[in-house]
């Protein structure tokens, strides 16, 4: 299972990825590589993809379940553990507002992949979603880490993966009634996913397999938040001028930051040589929303910060030093460092049907392609 289940394209560098299609036949990246062919229609490059998994079915590289299951997955790293499940999630209740939602979608990529996933017909990514699961369903779900496991490996992102099969009849019961008891459950990453699945399901409501959806649920209480922290490359300042317009606009924080980690309300500007802490002025949002509407907008004029070029993003986990490698590469004027977006800020916003910035939240554990498929057309 190790050699087969991938991490994202989008995390490998090109070297990376080469060497993983070269040196590993088994691995999943084979079956969905073709998506990344330029100049080859869409429709192509599903049925590609439709056939390079047929193939590895045939060859007994992937096998179907002959019976109705759940997946304990559990994720080790960075000395941080998530435990939940794997599963399909109801269509009906992504409909209904129980999946709860805070980012938009856009439209062409929802097509686009529901059309992906009508040709190929498997589902091969979880979406991640948490809620807050029930004290003594949480303690029987810790249990069964005791139990033999269906896999049990790490990988070369200093990751543990473990994966528990739970097929009885009566352990299925349990946990569908646990999760029919869950009045919400929140995505944390995955909102085309989703989107796409439930437009699927509209273009074809007779198809079993689109009731349902992949998802990864674990509780609340162990989803980690990273922040993104901004890039901004804008030739009509200097650093000297950025300082000076944010020192007019702005209070100092003095206070000890530690670890690149900035309490809620507190901005970093970032140079080469030197990181200063500002005071957001008082308002109700989230501290990326706060960024765009202090800073983003008044000072550097940015109207769409999907399509602006000057602005990039760089994942919190690499810290201030990349920020400062960019701008010392030229590729960045000035950095910015933002606090992480709290689960309860993050669940406010999703309960109000309110849409957080774009990059709003770097959000662990990272889940992996081909560890379980789901089944729309395919076997069924």
């Amino acid at each position: 299972m190790h050699l087969v289940a991938s991490r994202s394209f989008l995390s490998y560098t090109e070297a990376e990825l080469n060497e993983k299609l070269t040196n590993n036949p088994y691995t999943f990246l084979h079956v969905i590589h073709p998506t990344q062919k330029r100049d080859v229609a869409e429709q192509i490059k599903f049925l590609e993809v439709r056939n390079l998994f047929d193939a590895y079915v045939r060859n007994g590289v992937l096998v179907q379940e002959t019976k109705e299951s759940f997946y304990l997955y559990r994720q080790i790293k960075s000395g941080k553990t998530y435990l939940g499940w794997i599963g399909g999630i109801a269509i009906e209740d992504y409909q209904k507002g129980v999946i709860k939602i805070h980012e938009h979608t856009i439209e062409a990529r929802e097509n686009l992949f529901a059309e992906y996933l009508a040709i190929t017909g498997i589902n091969a990514e979880p979406v991640l979603m948490f809620a807050q699961l029930e004290s003594d369903f949480k303690s029987w779900m810790k249990g069964l880490q005791a139990r033999q496991p269906l896999a049990d490996f790490s990988t070369t992102d200093q990751a543990q993966h473990t994966i528990w099969c739970v097929d009885a009849p009566e352990e299925v019961n349990r946990i569908q009634t646990a999760f029919e008891a869950i009045d919400a459950v929140y995505i944390a990453d995955g909102h085309h996913r989703s989107a796409s699945s439930e437009r699927l399901h509209r273009q074809h409501p007779d198809w079993p397999g689109t009731a349902h959806f992949l998802s990864y649920i674990i509780d609340e209480e162990d989803l980690t938040i990273h922040p993104f922290h901004r890039l901004v490359k804008d030739v009509r300042f200097d650093e000297q001028q950025i300082l000076e317009k944010i020192q007019e606009r702005f209070e100092s924080y003095t206070d000890l930051v530690q670890a690149d980690h900035p309490p809620k309300g507190v901005f970093g500007v970032v140079t080469k040589n030197n990181v200063t802490w500002w005071k957001f002025k008082e308002d109700v949002s989230i501290d990326p929303e706060r960024l765009a509407n202090q800073v983003l907008v008044p000072i550097f004029e940015f109207e769409d910060f999907r399509k602006d070029r000057r602005l990039k993003y760089s994942e919190g986990p690499k810290g201030i030093a990349h920020l400062q490698e960019q701008i010392a590469q030229g590729h960045a004027t000035v950095g910015f460092v933002l606090s992480a977006v709290g689960v309860d800020q993050l669940k406010n916003v999703a309960d109000a049907h309110g849409v957080m910035p774009p990059k709003s939240t770097y959000i662990e554990p990272k889940l992996r392609s081909g560890l379980i498929i789901y089944p729309i057309t395919y076997g069924i």
